[in-house]
């Protein structure tokens, strides 16, 4: 069965390292030496196919104390778990890829897929040169684009509308080999990361369609479909999804009340603690004081958890924050977040195009608003003192 759902890239705030001994390769030049002095048939990175490999190298970003970004996506979909900890020894992160690869059945039926298309082509999986899919899958993933997050994400829906218009047609899908399938469904889920509204939620609904058909897709496969139809509110598709496909195993979605006054935006998605209701409101940023925190991640959860050991701030943060999530985060991580911070409530933002006036959705960010301006922002979790110390640069009493 095929683990889409782990096939994210780990963006890591810290050099990375832990493993038992030193890693093999540290820096940029360690890796360079490495790839030239060492035969591909004996190294662990030669489990992945050529475009695969190339796409995993380039995601590298090494610190001054060894690797400090990558990609697991290309690993998730092409190696075992075992040959995914192999790989990652390499670099000494093994930690950070628990429970990431292919089950061996699945491995099994992916390497059959690839090895009946060389056949097809007349090549072998080592040695066939990039589908046309494939290439076009390598311009989506390796494109570097710049600026805030709203542009970046903008920048990639159009690269993928202009990339694979052509390939997501129906008869282009019925025609295209197992291994180009697997590659379209990867491109319309990136693209529904950044672009959740457009066309990708409708493309890796066909294309999945078309894998069910061929015996390749099973429940599992249609949660990321699931998830974007929560993520633009289509909440009643989402549950169609779950029912037909009960593999995916999704907890239930809470009941959204209907709104008791008008809702304009920015607003936000609520979700009682009990996880059973959830409602739409409005936050009003044109007040004396509103501090907004991008928020949902281990280090949020450490920043929240000690605010609410600190009677001033907890009174501070209870009456002026709105905990704000990203419109992906699933309803059911919310009221996890709010029985364990019951003073300290979190919020989904209903979609993120609502707030415009935040830039970065990075975690923990704190926006501080005076009558709707922003007037401060910072970004991290360092601890109580380094935020006592923002608050006051910023002016907030506490």
């Amino acid at each position: 069965m095929l683990r889409i759902a782990l096939a994210a890239a780990l963006a890591l705030p810290a050099p990375i390292v832990g493993a038992a001994s030193a890693p093999l390769i540290a820096t940029p030049e360690a890796l360079a030496s490495y790839l030239r002095d060492t035969p591909m048939a004996r190294s662990p990175l030669g489990a992945l196919t050529p475009g695969a490999r190339k796409r995993f190298l380039s995601s590298l970003v090494f610190g001054h104390s060894g690797l400090r970004d990558f990609s697991v996506d290309d690993m998730a979909h092409e190696l075992t778990r075992v040959q995914v900890q192999a790989v990652a020894d390499l670099f000494g992160v093994r930690k950070y890829v628990e429970g990431v690869g292919l089950s061996p059945g699945a491995y099994a039926l992916i390497r059959q897929e690839r090895i009946a298309d060389a056949i097809r082509r007349s090549c072998t999986i080592d040695t066939c040169p990039e589908s046309t899919i494939e290439q076009h899958y390598d311009a989506l993933v390796l494109a570097d684009h710049h600026g805030p997050d709203a542009a970046r994400d903008a920048a990639t829906a159009a690269d993928y509308a202009r990339l694979f218009a052509a390939e997501m047609r129906p008869a282009s899908l019925e025609g295209a080999s197992a291994p180009d399938l697997r590659l379209l469904a990867r491109a319309a889920q990136r693209a529904l990361d950044t672009d959740p509204d457009g066309r990708a939620a409708d493309d890796l609904a066909h294309v999945l369609a078309t894998m069910q058909s061929r015996g390749m897709a099973d429940d599992a496969d249609f949660l990321p479909l699931y998830r974007a139809r929560v993520t633009t509110r289509r909440f009643d598709t989402a549950r169609a999804l779950a029912q037909a496909h009960p593999g995916m195993a999704v907890t239930t979605l809470p009941t959204l009340d209907p709104a008791t006054t008008p809702v304009v935006g920015p607003t936000v998605l609520t979700v009682s603690a009990d996880g059973r209701h959830m409602s739409r409101g409005m936050v009003d940023l044109d007040v004396p004081l509103r501090i907004v925190v991008v928020a949902a991640c281990h280090f949020s959860e450490d920043a929240a958890r000690a605010i609410a050991t600190d009677p001033r701030l907890d009174a501070l943060f209870h009456q002026h924050a709105v905990w704000l999530a990203a419109d992906a985060t699933a309803p059911t991580d919310a009221a996890g977040w709010n029985r364990a911070f019951p003073t300290q409530p979190i919020h989904i933002a209903w979609r993120q195009r609502e707030w415009s006036m935040l830039d970065s959705w990075a975690m923990p960010t704190y926006y501080v608003f005076r009558h709707g301006r922003e007037v401060a922002r910072w970004q991290g979790w360092l601890g109580l003192d380094v935020l006592r110390t923002e608050l006051s640069k910023a002016g907030v009493p506490y």
